[in-house]
């Protein structure tokens, strides 16, 4: 014990700065920073990821010892800025069971108890977060999170202090939101386009038959037929988790450069 009281803090400052940035990376990404994931495992991860990091030859000079608390400020800020990047792209597959739930009506229950606690989670968004969490671990999002917490400290180095959050940070989280938004909408889109479909001849066969309740036959229709179209449709997951990755790698570039 004594010996770690006395090491140097050439030593230690740099193993808190890197495990301050790391641990925070992890705590706020998509699926490491999910709340069923242990703390004790997230914490060895970051440990783990750290001394990769270190054992790289990142440049690991530390700052004055009467600034490391404003360096670990730093630290932690960049680590949760990169790891919110992710999870707001992340979040394109529970956008876009949002965007189908509300097509399909099984977002009604927060119309009857807008208090409810089930009220507020939606089957095909549920679905297609579980869905997201699997493609994101198969395509290598975890990986690519270690890839981005290692590079960061050659752009972003230990020894900042003080953080200025330029344009293109600001124009990275807003291309970030707008391409997650955009992908999520390209998912739900042709099984919207067809729900639309048949809204449109259920309203063609309400004029032409107004004694027949086209309300009653078109609610189940479209929810039995929209959840078949959105089984067909799940390929199309694939291919958004790819470019979700993708806009990841370039958004994590941008916005460390930003910095």
């Amino acid at each position: 014990m004594s010996a770690i009281l006395t090491t140097p803090y050439v030593v230690w400052g740099p193993a808190l700065l890197v495990f301050a940035r790391v641990v925070s990376l992890f705590g706020t990404a998509p699926v490491t920073g999910a709340p069923v994931l242990p703390p004790t495992v997230r914490i060895l991860l970051s440990i783990l990821v750290g001394w990769f990091a270190l054992s790289t030859g990142i440049p690991a000079t530390p700052p004055p010892e009467a600034v490391l608390p404003l360096a670990l400020l730093a630290q932690v800020l960049v680590g949760a800025g990169i790891g919110l990047l992710s999870t707001l792209i992340f979040n394109l597959f529970h956008t876009a069971g949002a965007i189908l739930d509300a097509e399909l009506g099984f977002t009604i229950a927060q119309v009857f108890n807008p208090f409810s606690a089930a009220g507020s989670e939606t089957l095909i968004a549920n679905w297609f977060d579980s869905f997201g969490t699997y493609f994101f671990l198969a395509i290598g999002g975890v990986e690519l999170l270690v890839l981005a917490a290692v590079q960061s400290f050659r752009v972003v180095p230990l020894d900042v202090t003080r953080l200025v959050i330029g344009p293109q940070a600001l124009a990275a989280t807003v291309q970030a939101f707008v391409g997650s938004f955009l992908v999520a909408v390209e998912i739900a889109a042709p099984v919207v386009l067809a729900l639309l479909l048949i809204d449109l001849i259920g309203a063609v066969l309400g004029r032409l038959l107004p004694q027949l309740n086209i309300l009653t036959f078109n609610i189940p229709l479209k929810m039995w037929l929209g959840m078949g179209l959105v089984a067909i449709a799940l390929p199309l997951l694939t291919d958004g988790a790819r470019l979700g990755l993708l806009q990841l790698g370039q958004s994590i570039t941008e916005y460390l450069g930003g910095i």
